[in-house]
């Protein structure tokens, strides 16, 4: 038993010693609730959500050119979208069948009004588009995240299934069935063969009859109804009259009458050949080489991914029992690297504690002392973990990451508890006493320390913008972590300090030999440190009596710190190894599907060749009638797109970016007519995408000359050492074949340069009816009427497409117009409302980063190029945000510094101070950029992050010195023998938190595991700043502290000529 604590006794560690069972049974429950808290209630991510500030405005036009689609299309929407406010940009890609218009907001907009602007805005522009009759469908406005990609993609296949059935199954029952599971917001096929109906007319037999292609069309629209015929009223009943006679087979179809003429009625089945079967191919799936349906799903963007997906995977069990012969495969799995990021952070945490705890028995030789450490700090986590539940917080790489460098604050708040209970008990007071006076000496700098750390981290809650978003995840478990730091420190620490530390002579005979076991062991780092105690203490008072040797060295080594910031590479956010990546291949324009699909099965084959990779799923050509938007340009017949899952990191000798230099460079060699290929990471940060990092966009007037001024940047960005993958985001050589029309020549039929188009368009591309194929039990189809393919297979055929006059007169295509082969834009893009056309690249981790990179190709650029007026070149990619990320973070940085002055000031009611205590944060700016420079690591926002948490620490630690000295200098000790008693006392607890954090961090900082490595620059600044400004701190601090207080003296004897006050002689003496 302890002893009685009285109960005058007014202290929070009195009362936390009067009420052990109270604290006791408190703790528990936060533990236990905290552990439930993260198996059963938090979702767990890769990366934590951010809202997307992107709403795309989509117009499907198929067949339609990139030119007409800008045309009719996208400029009339971009002008309707003028009219809204807020956008910082207006973003349009016009390709061929597929109008997108992008409007980026501000971060943190409200999206959901701004959606609902766009709707009305969009519903406006209706009225300015032209009306198809063949295949326009009205423009759908979508909210759009490029970030939330599919968190699951599975390969379908089925033995013994038709694979026209296979894929109407998956797209019609599978789908339906999923997006009933919990935490699924999109699930959708792709590839496979889509089930059609289509009418392939004869162009002779249609000759023969006198009709013209669009007859046929207006007919299957006209038979193919379903309408209400009214309703029947009388005496006591009503009966509803309806007519349904829609297509429900192919045979249907078949029959319908398109005209009658001379007593003659010409039927569907007369001109044509209608066939219910597979679609023309334009999209092919495969999983690792072998074709299947891909079904990927979306989650929720506030879902946990691992429950989403073994929901899914358990839904899945169920439709295979359901329906033999038929298999899914897991052909990409987020679920693997959410399981990998936490484990890895998990293992660092808890080795963490236990390096603690072994520092803390080196410095201290107590085991008691280490059982506390071990105790308190996963106490600490489970309460921050806890309030994750009501803040909405999901466990993810940010949130992980704030509880890693919590660690250090925490160990810190022990620490200086445990040392100092551990003087009192060595002068002799009982444990309980020693638990109590100890607690409460230092629980003003604690609290001080725990209010500058806060105060360093709150403003970026309120910076506003991405960088708010990205930080809000590594904020608040900073806090949480200090706020129960602060709590656990006062109660659970005495407690458990009172209950170990007993005195020798009541101490188990187990316990003793275990201490003395533990002193023998020790004895040579009992040695050391009363070395390193003998020489800090002649060190410090060598610096008292050479202040100004001092103060010039430290304000040499900080601006050596400065002058090397230049020599830093800069980047938005660090590059991330997860062992997955992203793959886009685009061929030569006017390649075709069967061409590019060829292309893709060899560079397929060389990815499964590479031993480091595990999966390879790739989707190739284009999908009309998607649900999963990015808002980019959508891929076309000549692109793929791919999903790659390497080894882990730990089981391959390479990095993921060698693996993809070799990979590209083996690809671009061996396998003709790519026009471009990229290659990138998969990042773990919330600004992940796999648009390209490095962006330059050339705008201009005239689109010819803008795309010759775009190749010659091009070529130049190709010379710039650690620019990789560098292309142009389109080409001007799409070929393409002219048709003009004769307007005299027309006019003689009766016709006009439109009609002459549109039926050149359904007989080579096809039109679809405005009805739809219904058979029953599954979601409609459509209806293509089209030339047989043997009419439209060669430029020759175009000549011979058979147009129909007004009065039924048949003359050739080439009677009325001529072909004129020329080339044009593959894809249209405009950003602000005028022509651009971007310069990509990527950058690897250690080289160049993306900021100098950027002001490469521009300086380059402007030198190769001489610009006409009206052409130009700007930034974009992750530029755009990066400079405004920069400016808020140190905006935050410098409101932070404020608060943690005024918090100093009302604390120790002086200027002077803490302004001394300030003076520890520039000291770090040297260990901060060199040890950057030595990890070949960039300057980022996660660095500047680093920085804001390095400061806290740095004036924790200055708080923690002075506030013994000016105690001691309180009760009468004189300043020069409080600043060489207090420096040797608080020596200890500053290392013992320097090591602690160092430990922490230097796995994360030089061997990050999976998930991890994206804040290693955070953990470098952090370690760098630390290592150098403790050791500055322990003695810049003393020197400011000494020369301030003279500072008063010596304006007053030197500048004022007056006599020295009897009190300041007598320090002068003392000095």
């Amino acid at each position: 038993m302890i002893e009685r604590v009285e109960d005058a006794e007014r202290s929070v560690a009195a009362w936390a010693l009067r009420n052990p069972y109270t604290i006791f049974a408190a703790f528990v429950a936060i533990v236990i609730g905290a552990i439930a808290a993260a198996l059963f209630l938090l979702p767990s991510r890769m990366m934590p959500y951010v809202q997307s500030p992107l709403i795309s405005v989509i117009t499907m036009t198929p067949g339609y050119s990139p030119q007409e689609v800008e045309t009719y299309f996208t400029k009339p929407i971009e002008e309707r979208m003028t009219d809204l406010r807020g956008v910082r940009y207006i973003r349009s890609y016009s390709q061929q069948g597929i109008s997108t218009v992008t409007l980026q907001f501000h971060y943190g907009a409200n999206m959901q009004q701004a959606l609902v602007n766009v709707e009305q805005l969009a519903k406006q522009a209706e009225g300015d588009l032209p009306y198809d009759r063949a295949n326009l469908k009205p423009s759908y406005v979508v909210p759009v995240d490029p970030l939330n990609t599919p968190v699951l993609q599975l390969a379908v296949t089925g033995t013994g299934w038709d694979p026209v059935a296979l894929r109407q199954f998956v797209a019609n029952t599978v789908v339906n069935d999923l997006k009933g599971v919990p935490g699924v917001q999109v699930a959708f096929p792709f590839g496979g063969l889509q089930r059609q109906l289509r009418v392939t007319v004869n162009r002779n037999a249609l000759a023969a009859d006198r009709l013209s292609i669009l007859a046929v069309g207006d007919a299957i629209d006209a038979q193919n109804a379903s309408r209400s015929a009214g309703t029947v009223t009388g005496g006591g009943y009503e009966t509803p009259v309806r007519g349904d006679q829609r297509a429900t087979s192919a045979q249907n179809v078949a029959d319908y009458p398109i005209v009658t003429k001379a007593g003659r009625t010409i039927y569907v089945r007369d001109v044509a050949a209608v066939s219910d079967g597979a679609a023309e191919v334009r999209a092919a799936y495969r999983f690792n080489g072998k074709s299947a349906v891909e079904l990927s799903i979306v989650q929720d963007p506030n879902a946990s991914s691992p429950q989403v997906i073994a929901a899914v995977m358990e839904r899945i069990k169920n439709i295979e029992a359901e329906h033999p012969g038929l298999h899914f495969s897991r052909a990409y799995d987020n679920s693997r690297f959410v399981h990998d990021l936490t484990r890895n952070m998990l293992e660092e945490l808890i080795v963490s504690v236990f390096l603690a705890g072994i520092v803390l028995l080196v410095f201290l030789e107590d085991v008691s002392a280490t059982l506390i450490v071990l105790t308190t700090i996963p106490t600490c986590l489970a309460l921050a973990v806890a309030l994750f539940v009501p803040m909405h917080l999901s466990i993810n790489s940010s949130t992980l990451i704030g509880l890693l460098l919590a660690i250090g604050r925490l160990v810190d708040d022990s620490i200086v508890v445990i040392h100092s209970v551990h003087r009192k008990l060595d002068a002799g007071e009982s444990p309980v006493r020693a638990a109590i006076d100890g607690t409460m000496e230092v629980i003003v700098p604690i609290a001080a320390a725990t209010g500058v750390m806060a105060l360093a981290v709150v403003p970026l809650l309120a910076s506003g913008g991405i960088t708010q978003i990205m930080f809000v995840g590594l904020v608040w478990p900073i806090i949480f972590a200090l706020i129960a730091s602060l709590l656990v420190s006062v109660t659970l620490t005495p407690l458990l300090a009172a209950h170990l530390f007993q005195s020798t002579n009541r101490r188990s005979p187990l316990r003793t030999r275990l201490d003395a076991a533990v002193s023998r062991v020790l004895r040579p780092a009992r040695a050391a440190l009363r070395k390193l105690d003998a020489a800090y203490r002649r060190g410090l008072a060598w610096s008292l009596e050479n202040r100004g040797l001092v103060l010039a060295g430290a304000a040499l080594l900080t601006y050596l710190g400065i002058s090397l910031l230049p020599f830093i590479g800069q980047e938005m956010m660090p590059l991330a190894d997860t062992g997955q990546a992203y793959g886009f291949l685009e061929m030569e324009p006017g390649t075709s599907f069967a061409a590019t699909n060829r292309a893709s099965r060899r560079f397929e084959a060389l990815l499964l060749k590479n031993r480091d990779v595990e999966r390879v799923s790739a989707s190739i050509g284009e999908e009309s009638g998607g649900n999963y938007f990015t808002g980019g340009p959508m891929n076309g017949a000549n692109d793929a797109s791919y999903m790659i899952t390497f080894k882990q990191k730990g089981q391959r000798h390479r990095s993921i970016w060698q693996l993809m230099d070799a990979l590209y460079a083996r690809a671009t060699t061996t396998i003709p007519g790519i026009r471009r290929l990229e290659l990138k990471e998969m990042g773990a940060d919330v600004m992940a995408s796999n648009d390209a990092p490095v962006e330059m966009l050339v705008y201009g007037p005239n689109r010819k000359e803008l795309y010759r001024l775009a190749d010659i940047v091009a070529r130049q960005a190709k010379e710039i050492p650690g620019l990789y993958e560098v292309s142009t985001s389109s080409s001007y050589t799409q070929p393409q074949q002219d048709l003009i029309v004769d307007r005299t020549r027309a006019s003689q039929i009766g016709l006009t340069p439109r009609d002459v188009q549109e039926q050149a368009y359904y007989a080579l591309h096809g039109g679809l009816t405005t009805g739809y194929f219904n058979p029953p039990n599954v979601r409609h189809d459509t209806i293509l009427v089209r030339y047989a393919k043997g009419q439209r297979r060669r430029t020759n055929d175009i000549a011979a497409v058979q147009i129909v006059g007004e009065n039924g007169q048949i003359v050739p295509l080439d009677a009325i117009a001529h072909v004129e082969r020329s080339v044009g834009p593959s894809l249209i893009e405009r950003d602000g409302l005028q022509n651009g056309v971007s310069v990509l690249g990527f950058y690897r981790r250690g080289g160049p980063g993306e900021m100098t990179l950027d002001m490469n190709i521009l300086r380059r650029g402007m030198t190769a190029v001489a610009f006409p007026r009206g052409y130009g070149m700007e930034m974009r990619g992750d530029m755009t945000e990066m400079a405004i990320s920069f400016n808020r973070l140190l905006g935050a940085m410098a409101v932070a510094v404020l608060f943690v002055f005024l918090l100093l000031v009302a604390q120790f009611r002086s200027l002077v101070q803490p302004l001394v205590m300030l003076f520890s944060i520039p000291l770090q700016l040297l260990g901060m950029f060199v040890a950057l420079l030595l990890a070949h690591q960039s300057f980022s926002t996660v660095s500047i992050l680093g920085i804001v948490v390095a400061n806290g620490m740095a004036v924790s630690n200055a708080i923690l010195l002075l506030d013994l000295i000016l105690r001691k200098r309180k009760e009468g000790m004189k300043r020069r023998d409080a600043i060489l008693y207090a420096g040797p006392i608080r020596l200890q607890p500053i290392l013992m938190t320097t090591i602690v954090s160092l430990i922490v961090l230097v796995p994360v900082a030089f061997f990050p595991k999976t998930g991890i490595d994206a804040y290693s620059p955070l953990a470098t600044v952090i370690i760098g700043g630390l290592s150098i400004s403790t050791v500055l701190t322990l003695f810049v601090v003393p020197v400011l502290h000494d020369l301030f207080d003279d500072l008063p003296e010596w304006w007053n004897h030197t500048l004022l000529r007056r006599p020295r006050t009897g009190a300041a002689a007598l320090e002068a003496i003392d000095a």
